[in-house]
């Protein structure tokens, strides 16, 4: 899919107060068949309706994996919903990949200058993260590396990420942090949701008035061992560094039988502003029994005329917090720029020849 750097400015005129809004209840994850994957992220999505009529927001940008795996991304410059919703940078990115031992999935969502009903809410950025791994006889699900940075409820600060499904009361609803919903066996079939910031509203009769999810990651894996043919690839996604000093990534990158090379990558270091994309390599290699490399022409900050190299990818050991690594160069006018690191949120998944 073709990276979307777009001006994406959504106006509600009137919407004034939040009335009779109808939320659709939870509803249990479809699993795909065995020997599948799937990863869905979105930065935004808002409910509310107005004079009686439903209006709906988002989910944007909006990212969804097919079960065969692969990489989606997209990015969206900023979003405005007066009185509801404002934010700036908005980006996303879902990876999976499925192999004769191991399937994975792993998504992303990053927010930055989020402001939330005139400010009620307020952070300088949300990252929602799911990883789902299976090897056929465990699977397991975490959201580590979900990060809330610069965060205010009503004026009060709030520097620590929550625990999972912390709720913090407002005046006519409340707020849930780091809301994270698990399902499957723990066999076959794992997936997680995260939504960092989830937002209801409700009338006195206890009828939801306004429902706002700000950073929604999910990954999903049904895995039976079974032999399948092809050459090495890796696949990934996740996070580099902790607190405002922060990286994050999604990659797909290996060689694809007579199609020979094919690869993504999107990568963005949000504390030096500068993101990176590229929608195909150049070479591939595999340096050890667990490490890869692979390298491309991109485009940085969507200007076009830079290479990247990615000098290692290293699958460790799952998860991946903790033990996966990796190490990038990207260069060109104006730009020299290197990082390195295990990660602190995500996966990465070699699957070898």
């Amino acid at each position: 899919m073709n990276q979307r750097m777009r001006q994406y400015v959504v106006s509600l005129a009137a919407m004034g107060l939040l009335v009779g809004v109808t939320m659709e209840s939870a509803r249990a994850w479809n699993f795909a068949p065995a020997n599948s994957v799937s990863g869905e992220a979105f930065g935004v999505s808002a409910k509310a309706s107005v004079s009686g009529a439903e209006v709906t927001v988002g989910p944007t940008p909006h990212v969804v994996l097919c079960p065969d795996g692969g990489m989606v991304s997209d990015r969206v410059a900023r979003i405005a919903v007066p009185n509801v919703a404002t934010s700036s940078t908005l980006e996303v990115v879902t990876t999976g990949s499925i192999g004769p031992n191991k399937a994975s999935a792993q998504s992303s969502a990053k927010v930055e200058g989020v402001n939330l009903l005139n400010g009620v809410v307020r952070a300088e950025a949300v990252v929602a993260m799911s990883t789902s791994t299976a090897d056929g006889s465990t699977a397991t699900s975490t959201g580590e590396g979900s990060t809330l940075i610069g965060l205010r409820i009503n004026g009060t600060p709030l520097d620590v990420t929550p625990p999972p499904n912390t709720t913090i009361p407002i005046p006519g609803g409340a707020v849930i942090l780091n809301e994270q919903i698990f399902e499957g066996d723990g066999v076959h079939t794992r997936a997680l949701t995260v939504n960092m910031i989830h937002v209801v509203l409700q009338d006195p009769l206890g009828a939801i008035t306004a429902d706002i999810i700000v950073s929604s990651a999910h990954s999903d894996v049904n895995f039976v061992p079974a032999p399948k043919a092809g050459n090495a690839f890796m696949t990934g996604g996740g996070k580099l560094g902790t607190d405002r000093d922060f990286a994050t990534f999604g990659l797909n990158a290996g060689s694809r039988g007579s199609g020979g090379l094919h690869g993504h990558l999107q990568y963005t270091d949000h504390a030096g502003s500068l993101s990176v994309h590229s929608q195909s390599i150049d070479s591939f290699d595999l340096i050890s029994s667990t490490c890869v490399t692979f390298s491309g022409s991109a485009s940085v900050n969507n200007v076009d005329g830079y290479s990247f190299t990615v000098n290692k990818a290293c699958d460790n050991g799952e998860p991946g917090v903790g033990v996966d690594f990796l190490d990038i160069s990207v260069s060109g006018p104006g730009v020299s720029y290197s990082r390195h690191g295990t990660l602190t949120g995500g996966n990465l998944q070699l699957h070898p020849e």
